[in-house]
């Protein structure tokens, strides 16, 4: 390491996640050559990418502080080159779980909840993708620049403890498994499943990412905008019914995501 460089709470969180990533592409069985080695590049670029960054010190500040949503997306996508197949008893575990709390496939919630509802909660779970930045773009323009860290602290630790269990606990999310009902909602739902089927890695993740980074990114900004982040988590909240409403995602992603979020942001309130 270059004499006066100094990684962030947030960069070593970033430098472990891809660690742990290399190493699982080690042992994780079934996996091709390909693959494999294509994890471990990919792993290696990201750390080198963050230890570059930091070598620059405050030079890239900039730089150091938006890299953290590139960091996501690639962490996002990298484990699904870890699964070769999805875990059919743990697929069936959760959605009897859903079904004991009396959340059905989306014909049964759309014949019990009003049209206008779901297609809010769809349209919250929309938001799910730009909820980061917007958090992130909250404290930038309050002038809250030296909090990039600690709210980058609270973020990662939630996504990458979510992504991070891709590749023991594969799963598909429930719509794919309940079938995609003739009619199945509006022109918002149409928009999730076109922008899923382009971006998404067709997995699900349990926790759920999306819950988590909402959550945590709505605690992070409240604990310094209280207004902004009441607001923000008012639609963390939302996004988390959406995602389960909607059958992206089952309860206990849901459930298990904002703990994540909850746990994240009480470590990055020590940092």
């Amino acid at each position: 390491m270059a004499a006066g460089m100094e990684l962030r709470a947030s960069e070593w969180i970033t430098v472990a996640y891809f660690a742990y990533l290399a190493g699982a592409a080690v042992v994780v069985p079934g996996i091709g050559r390909p693959q494999r080695r294509g994890v471990i590049g990919t792993a290696i670029a990201v750390v080198i990418t963050v230890l570059s960054f930091a070598a620059f010190g405050t030079s890239a500040m900039l730089w150091r502080d938006l890299m953290p949503l590139v960091y996501i997306l690639v962490g996002y996508r990298l484990p699904a080159l870890l699964v070769t197949t999805t875990n059919p008893v743990l697929e069936r575990r959760l959605l009897a779980l859903d079904h004991r709390l009396g959340i059905g496939n989306l014909t049964a919630i759309s014949g019990r909840a009003a049209r206008t509802m779901i297609e809010l909660l769809e349209l919250a779970y929309l938001c799910c993708y730009p909820m980061v930045p917007i958090g992130f773009a909250c404290l930038y323009l309050a002038g809250l620049h030296e909090e990039s860290d600690r709210f980058w602290t609270a973020v990662l630790l939630a996504v990458f403890g979510c992504y991070g269990m891709l590749p023991w606990l594969p799963t598909r999310p429930p719509r794919a498994i309940e079938g995609e009902p003739t009619r199945s909602g509006g022109l918002t739902r149409g928009v999730n499943l076109r922008v899923l089927g382009v971006a998404s890695i067709q997995l699900n993740t349990f926790p759920s990412g999306h819950a988590a980074a909402s959550l945590a990114t709505a605690l992070a900004v409240g604990a310094l905008l209280p207004l902004a982040g009441f607001l923000l988590g008012l639609l963390a909240l939302a996004i988390a019914i959406g995602s389960v409403v909607g059958r992206y995602h089952y309860a206990a992603d849901a459930l298990t995501g904002m703990a994540l979020a909850i746990l994240g942001f009480v470590v990055s309130r020590w940092v």
